[in-house]
């Protein structure tokens, strides 16, 4: 079954929704901006779109054939293949070609046609065009082997889109479908919610970075930097503009260095690691200065320490994340996907979620509630069904091929196959 509202308490748990609620709370959506609509793409609308006129502007010929008046064509003799329609032996005088650029007006006089193509602006008093197929396709004259109805072969004005219809409402997701409809309409520019930009450091003088030259894997006294490329990709996916600040040393200068120089490039920073009490978490003691950012430890498991408040001159909200790739990745999860979607002005922050029944059992520890990466897949009874994948140690592998995360309740440590527990669905699910 669907969880109505998608991530709720009974996904997240009190904890872990107090603090999101908290931190969505503080911010607002970003102002909207106009944009060209070719440049919309994958950005999400701030009003409703209306057409402003009629699609098509005027009837055009649906068909390559002949624009004729149908009474016209009206005859004794019954030579046409279909029978529910009255056909004569009519020849009529062919005035002219019209395409579909043809611009200055045309009419149909009383025993004449024009040859048209599909697109073409139906001549003043022609009411229906034969199919060429219909004819026998003759240049002066034309016999036409078939009468048409009035109506036939046009589409009439506004068949398509009528003038003032709402062709994409506010907050949907502009893709290459929504910017043809708009193109068909006239519609140049748009009004939009714009990609909050959201800058991400990784904090730690063990952090090395993989993708810069010289780089010969892991050695003792160094970690490879997961968190700044995986959480930068996920604010991407989630339709941010997302950047690297790099890694950032545990030394005050340098982090508060990081906030004056980019205060006001971004609309929301996003730290790793740091986050822990102990000596070396630099960032939490610098932060944590005059209760401008509030840390909680969330009662979850992977582990997820989390701050978030406003920081330097311009208040810029800084949401930070612990260093553990595992925990970092489900705080994008279940805190900062919500805030990206807050700030783009979404209808809906969260994901879906659904209740699944496990395949087979998971053991889970009694005391926080466990987030599990699993494949969700409907069922041919109805519901879904969830098969657990890596998880602990392994979450990093299990995330990769996962679907969904299965919210083990804090009570649950063996819970058997067939039980049913909530599942937040992520890209892709379910199959």
């Amino acid at each position: 079954m669907i969880i109505s509202g998608g991530m709720t308490t009974e996904l997240l748990g009190v904890g872990v929704q107090r603090f999101v609620d908290a931190a969505l709370g503080d911010l607002e959506p970003l102002r909207p901006l106009p944009m060209a609509l070719l440049e919309s793409l994958g950005v999400l609308l701030a009003e409703d779109v209306v057409a402003p006129g009629p699609v098509p502007a005027f009837d055009v010929a649906a068909v390559d054939g002949y624009a004729v008046r149908s009474n016209d064509t009206l005859g004794d003799a019954q030579w046409s293949d279909d029978p529910s329609k009255h056909a004569a032996d009519v020849r009529l005088h062919v005035i002219g070609d019209l395409t579909a650029a043809s611009w200055e007006p045309a009419t149909v006089s009383a025993g004449a046609s024009y040859t048209v193509t599909v697109g073409t602006p139906v001549p003043v008093g022609a009411d229906a065009v034969v199919p060429g197929e219909a004819t026998d396709g003759g240049l002066a004259n034309v016999r036409i082997a078939r009468t048409p109805q009035p109506g036939d072969g046009i589409r009439r004005r506004g068949s398509a889109v009528a003038a003032g219809a709402v062709l994409a409402p506010a907050g949907t997701r502009v893709t290459a479908a929504t910017i043809a409809l708009l193109a068909s309409a006239g519609v140049e520019s748009v009004l939009v919610s714009p990609p909050p930009r959201v800058l991400v450091a990784a904090t730690g003088d063990e952090l090395v970075d993989s993708s810069r030259p010289g780089f010969s894997g892991s050695v003792p006294g160094r970690v490879i930097d997961v968190d700044s490329p995986g959480l930068a990709a996920a604010a991407r996916e989630a339709g941010a503009h997302a950047h690297r600040v790099g890694i950032v040393p545990d030394e005050d200068e340098a982090l508060r260095l990081l906030v004056e120089d980019h205060a006001h490039r971004a609309d929301l920073l996003v730290t790793t690691g740091g986050t822990g009490g102990g000596h070396t978490d630099v960032l939490r003691r610098l932060f944590g200065l005059d209760d401008v950012v509030h840390f909680e430890t969330l009662p979850v498991e992977p582990r997820l320490v989390v701050g978030y408040g406003r920081v330097g001159p311009s208040r810029m909200p800084v949401l930070c994340l612990p260093g553990d790739p595992a925990g970092a990745l489900l705080g994008f999860e279940l805190v900062l996907r919500p805030m990206l979607r807050r700030l783009a002005g979404a209808p809906s922050v969260y994901r879906p979620a659904v209740r699944a029944a496990l395949t087979s059992p998971v053991r889970s520890r009694a005391d926080v509630r466990e987030f599990c990466p699993a494949r969700v897949h409907r069922s041919a009874e109805g519901g879904y069904r969830a098969t657990p994948q890596a998880g602990g140690e392994a979450f990093l592998t299990g995330y990769a091929t996962a679907n969904a995360l299965l919210a083990v309740p804090e009570a649950a440590s063996d819970v058997p196959a067939g039980t049913e527990l909530p599942a937040l669905l992520l890209d892709g699910g379910p199959e």
